[in-house]
């Protein structure tokens, strides 16, 4: 007993230590967020300087195209009146210094636009550099968790959404809304969110039931294929008691998708999936004794009803 404690206090000392460094990785991936957007909408701010510039330039040099459609036709610039002749000048040499002045000034705005592009692009950069940092940190979190549940006696033939749901719940180290960059309410994309499989929800969401459950399960054959429910980046694949295969995907603002009960899958963590992309096939599912692909929705490690956010079937 004493040694069992030994090895597990290292191990729950190594999880202590992971969590921080996710919680220091979304910190640092929220800062970069709010910089690309702010970045975002000072470019558009100096494209909009440009187009303005562009039309005074384009507005000057139409004021100057009947003085040269009548150069190409003949007609003398200067008339026999000296008064005008000399209204003539003073107005054609006005225009000329208004268009100087305006090129000058869309020259200026046009480097400014360019260079805010380039900031804008560099910093989209890092978020990408941000966001393989903070993926791999949940990975590694969820992965470790995994391992520790796993070496836990068994509790049931239920116990799979169980072991997930602690699973998960480990990469919250309670800095929820701290960095106050991160979306209040989960927003799905247009459209809603794409069905894993075409099948009937066999066991729905009941997080307050016994055993609870934090997902639904659809009743499909074995080997169906399950697809993403939207884009995103796998950031966890492995097997967990009771669910089989399991591969976690993440869409951003800390919200991801579960994809458990699978027979197969050829995904990787750090890949990138489509909606609708094909991530495995679906199994034999634990939690109904039956064929079939369970599914989750998380907010900010916060389970959701997947039905009700699941685009409506044709």
């Amino acid at each position: 007993m004493v040694l069992l404690v030994a090895m597990a206090c290292p191990a729950q000392g190594k999880q202590a230590g992971r969590v921080p460094r996710l919680a220091e990785a979304r910190v640092r991936l929220a800062a970069i967020e709010t910089e690309v957007a702010r970045l975002t909408k000072q470019y558009e701010t100096l494209v909009q300087a440009r187009d303005a510039a562009a039309r005074r330039l384009s507005s000057l040099l139409g004021a100057l195209w009947p003085m040269r459609a009548g150069a190409l036709a003949g007609t003398p610039l200067l008339g026999g009146d000296w008064a005008e002749t000399d209204r003539r000048y003073v107005w054609t040499r006005s225009v000329f210094e208004a268009v100087w002045e305006a090129r000058a000034a869309y020259e200026a705005a046009s480097v400014k636009a360019h260079e805010g592009l380039l900031a804008r692009d560099a910093a989209r950069v890092r978020l990408l550099s941000g966001r393989k940092e903070a993926d791999a940190a949940f990975s590694e979190v969820v992965s470790n968790r995994v391992m520790e549940l796993q070496g836990q006696p068994e509790a049931g033939g239920h116990e799979g959404p169980k072991l997930l749901d602690q699973a998960l719940d480990g990469t919250n180290n309670g800095e929820e809304g701290a960095n106050g960059q991160e979306p209040a309410k989960f927003t799905p994309p247009a459209g809603g969110l794409s069905w894993p499989a075409v099948g009937r929800v066999a066991a729905g969401f009941a997080p307050s039931g016994q055993p609870p459950r934090q997902g639904i399960v659809l009743a499909v054959p074995e080997g169906t294929p399950v697809a993403a429910a939207a884009d995103g980046r796998v950031v966890f694949t492995g097997t967990l008691r009771g669910l089989g295969r399991v591969v976690i995907v993440s869409h951003d603002a800390r919200c991801h998708t579960v994809y458990a009960c699978l027979g197969q899958s050829e995904a990787s963590v750090g890949d990138g999936v489509a909606r609708d992309a094909p991530i495995g096939w679906s199994g034999f599912c634990g939690p109904t004794k039956a064929p079939g692909v369970y599914f989750e929705l998380r907010f900010r490690e916060k389970a959701l009803n997947p039905a009700e956010w699941l685009a409506a079937r044709r």
